[in-house]
């Protein structure tokens, strides 16, 4: 895969990197795989699929390659605040930071670094480990990169690196809008005539219901190709009613978790509530503590701070039913190096995963009620694990300057 200077004058980075300590990794990466076991139990599986339609039903053999679990550094320690399926960045992000680390000038004071070949074939690999879950006795040949208007996509360069990617592993590759694909009996999902073996979805219509998924649809509850991610894994873990279950004692022994998985997850999962459940009238009431979020969004898409919200669209939210209220964790702070000078900005830090495995770890440092990439001077940030014992700085630190000017 090429490296990610394809995407350098269109992608922000933000000219930090981020520290985080070895205690607060080992966190990240136990709630990874202790939510992933949790959300592959018979027990906890039969409780979320009550009164789920087909595609959420619908149990492929694959997962999903990029989940992504979004974690805010406190004091007290790394702190869940969302869970995401088809992940953006983690090529843009990975491979920036892999660029940024070089392994033999940080080995000393950074712990998991790894070269950026070694990150490349990593994150290719969890395509192919995909693509053997479904289809152990057959080669992968083609698979296409889908979206809702792909060319319009905010990160539509790191669609390329993808493709470039598959093609330097023999892999015939496309992009395309998931309306360019087709179904046609006897050969499965089609893309120009051609089948495709593999989905890398990037489209945020995970339950299939817009009409420009028909084709898809049809083809994944038949068989007939291999999506990833898959929609199962949405349903099960990135669906934020999902988090109710995730920081609820009760739920989690229900749901088959062990004392162990429950201790650190009612600890790391900041307690939600549905909005139902709270009531509007105790959501106006606390509304300084909550944040409140829609079931299915993405990309911060309809969350609203309980301390900025009118009791008009609290009412409004409520009206429109599967809204979560989370308990509000103010992110970390950092300086940042900016064209106009330091600044000081916030940041989260995000596990890319595949399966129950921390693949990399990236930040997106901003301004604002919710993480975006329009703060100047902010965008993805590199990170570094400190080495255990290193008198490095803490996690949420700045270890800077760290980026060139762009």
């Amino acid at each position: 895969m090429p490296g990610p200077e394809l995407a350098a004058a269109a992608i922000p980075y933000a000219h930090s990197l981020v520290a985080v300590g070895p205690e607060a990794f080992d966190t990240i990466r136990r709630t990874v795989a202790a939510l992933f076991r949790i959300a592959h139990l018979d027990a906890y599986q039969t409780r979320v699929d009550a009164g789920a339609d087909a595609v959420a039903r619908h149990r492929p053999p694959n997962h999903a390659v990029f989940m992504g679990y979004d974690f805010h550094l406190t004091p007290a320690g790394p702190r869940l605040i969302e869970i995401n399926t088809n992940a953006g960045g983690a090529l843009l992000n990975g491979l920036h930071t892999a660029s940024l680390c070089p392994p033999e000038s940080l080995a000393g004071l950074c712990a998991e670094l790894v070269p950026l070949e070694a990150m490349r074939e990593r994150l290719l690999g969890t395509f192919r480990a995909e693509w053997a879950a479904a289809r152990p006795d057959a080669p992968l040949t083609r698979a296409v990169i889908a979206d809702d208007r792909p060319a319009q996509q905010f990160l539509r360069a790191e669609f390329e690196l993808f493709r470039e990617g598959f093609r330097g592993a023999g892999i015939v590759a496309e992009i395309c809008d998931v309306r360019a694909l087709e179904h046609r009996p006897g050969a499965g999902l089609c893309l120009g005539g051609e089948p495709v073996d593999l989905v890398y979805l990037r489209d945020t219509d995970w339950r299939f219901e817009e009409p420009r998924s028909s084709a898809l649809r049809a083809a994944y509850l038949a068989g007939e190709t291999v999506v990833t991610p898959a929609p199962r894994e949405h349903h099960l873990l990135a669906h934020k009613a999902r988090l109710a279950r995730f920081s609820s004692p009760s739920a989690l022994r229900e749901s088959g978790a062990s004392p162990e998985e429950i201790a650190l997850l009612t600890d790391v999962v900041p307690e939600t509530i549905p909005l139902d459940t709270l009531g509007v009238e105790a959501a106006w009431r606390t509304r300084r503590d909550w944040v409140f979020k829609p079931g299915a969004s993405h990309a911060s898409r309809a969350v609203y701070r309980g301390d900025k919200i009118s009791q008009r669209k609290l009412e409004e939210i409520a009206a429109r039913g599967g809204f979560v209220a989370q308990r509000r964790i103010e992110p970390g702070a950092l300086e940042v190096t900016t064209l106009d000078g330091p600044r000081r900005m916030k940041f989260d830090v995000r596990a890319y995963a595949y399966r129950d495995e921390v693949l990399l770890l990236g930040a997106r440092v901003y301004e604002g009620q919710v993480t975006n990439f329009r703060t100047p001077g902010g965008g993805f940030s590199a990170i570094c694990v400190v080495r255990g014992g290193s008198s490095g700085p803490a996690s949420g630190s700045a270890v800077g300057p760290a980026v060139s000017e762009r």
